[in-house]
């Protein structure tokens, strides 16, 4: 793994945007991203930089992948960011989440290499709630994609909450290949049923995207990823 340039950007309802810089990010570490000192006279935290104005859009882009990017506020999720691998930016900045931003909420990215196998899914809920789950497979294996911020599995993180949009953020091409889980992941309830799944982006040629869904989930759901090697 090496240090990498991770850039980006926000936009607010006011219209205004701010440019995003880290770069020497290490691969495989969450990492803040702060503002680009270069614009902004000196590196800050998003909600320090920004206090009080509202989140519409934004984008997160690493130099060989990306798996997620997140804005956290007092250790919780507050709002997943659209991420892409430079080269492969197709839409730049996407809609977000709409948050009003408060001193100390910062941005959490996880930079990845061109051959990392981390699969990471948003999930979003209709009631606003946001949170990541990810899993990095080894070999052949039924691999169950947790909380980025807990732990814990779909159903002990969004019992009761349901599910309207998602994004599937992959590996390579080669290693997407070895999916055979519907191409990315699959939802399953508490009797190991199918209920819903969704295919992966390649994030190193595609920038990722909202997928539609109509998930309720319960205690004791999973969210799953097969692969074959």
């Amino acid at each position: 793994m090496a240090n990498v340039q991770v850039t980006g950007s926000i936009r607010f309802s006011d219209g205004s945007s701010v440019p995003l810089l880290n770069s020497a990010m290490a691969e495989g570490t969450l990492t803040e991203l702060q503002t680009d000192s270069g614009f902004t006279t000196v590196a800050q935290g998003l909600g320090s930089y920004a206090p009080g104005k509202t989140v519409v859009a934004g984008l997160v882009a690493a130099a060989n992948n990306a798996s997620y990017a997140y804005i956290l506020r007092q250790g919780v999720i507050l709002a997943t960011i659209p991420v892409a691998a430079d080269g492969a930016v197709r839409s730049g900045q996407m809609p977000m989440k709409n948050v009003r931003l408060m001193p100390g909420d910062t941005i959490q990215v996880m930079a990845v290499t061109a051959a990392d196998r981390e699969i990471s899914v948003y999930a979003h809920c209709s009631d606003g709630t946001q949170q990541i789950f990810a899993v990095t497979p080894s070999g052949a294996a039924t691999n169950t994609l947790t909380s980025v911020i807990t732990g814990n599995g779909l159903g002990e993180t969004l019992q009761g909450k349901t599910i309207n949009e998602v994004y599937v953020n992959g590996p390579s091409a080669s290693e997407t290949a070895k999916i055979s889980s519907a191409g990315g992941v699959v939802f399953l309830d508490a009797q190991g049923s199918p209920i819903g799944a969704a295919h992966a982006t390649v994030v190193a040629n595609n920038q990722s995207a909202p997928i539609a869904f109509n998930t309720r989930v319960a205690l004791n759901f999973a969210l799953q990823c097969v692969t074959t090697s």
